[in-house]
């Protein structure tokens, strides 16, 4: 990414790239400041709160504070009621997204959070069914070009935003339970549990809808030609569970927020 002086506003949504609803976004935020628009992704699926909470989660971990960066994460089935719109911030980023539990496995202590309300930041005469773009991308632009956000509207308290139902990974000495937190497009199951708690990953045994599986890998061609699931370290860090070739998400009939166990076996020499 070139380094300027311009921020960098990123857009996350479930508006897939078919219909206008992006490019409605990036032209008020294009004729509102000179901030660079990068898409962070559009494919989240239709209303799916969490699966947006997991991949801001991932977006967040990656960023640095080389520069300013404005993400807007626009997963909204209550768009139009009463549910706020949030801007958090900490160092050089600022997260604008529903107060609907998106941000809670981000925001957190150390974060400024401010309910947006001020309505002359919002597009004239907009629509109750579109705030993502006669809301969320003014005020994008706005905060690009350098509105404090004390503008917006009062502080919030950060215990006061909406979390999704999700309980971390449980750890144990011979037992972790984790979360399927993603379903990615190759059908792999990208599950939370850190490899790091499990010492030697090799020890343990996925169990998990009557099945076992007791195979690793540390890439894919390693279980080429075998079709039956083995457990990986994906890309994101954490435990996977894969098919070479196939879906094992299907296979082992796991959807996203589905739980799991992994135990620790030992062969004694």
């Amino acid at each position: 990414m070139v380094r300027d002086g311009h921020p960098v506003i990123g857009l996350l949504t479930d508006f897939g790239q078919r219909d206008p609803y992006v490019a409605a976004m990036k032209v008020v935020i294009a004729e509102r400041c000179d901030a660079r628009i990068l898409d962070l992704g559009h494919e989240i699926s239709p209303q799916a709160i969490e699966e947006a909470a997991f991949f801001l989660s991932f977006v967040v971990r990656s960023l640095s504070d080389a520069r300013k960066m404005i993400v807007v994460a626009v997963v909204d089935p209550g768009v139009g009621s009463g549910r706020r719109i949030l801007a958090a911030h900490r160092g050089s980023l600022t997260l604008l997204a529903p107060d609907n539990g998106l941000l809670s496995l981000v925001v957190g202590s150390g974060w400024a959070v401010h309910s947006v309300e001020n309505d002359r930041f919002f597009l004239p005469h907009g629509s109750a069914t579109f705030h993502g773009r006669d809301r969320f991308a003014p005020v994008a632009a706005a905060l690009a070009n350098g509105t404090p956000l004390v503008d917006l509207g009062p502080g919030v308290e950060v215990e006061s935003i909406r979390r999704i139902d999700y309980t971390p990974p449980e750890i144990g000495i011979a037992e972790v339970i984790g979360t399927v937190i993603s379903i990615d497009r190759f059908g792999n199951v990208v599950t939370d549990v850190d490899p790091a708690v499990l010492g030697n990953p090799g020890e343990w045994v996925l169990e998990v809808a009557g099945r076992r599986v007791t195979r690793h890998a540390s890439h894919y061609e390693e279980m080429r030609g075998r079709e039956e699931p083995f457990l990986i370290v994906g890309s994101l860090g954490t435990m996977e569970v894969s098919v070479s070739g196939g879906r094992a998400a299907g296979l082992l009939q796991l959807e996203r927020l589905s739980r799991l166990v992994l135990r620790r076996e030992v062969t004694e020499e």
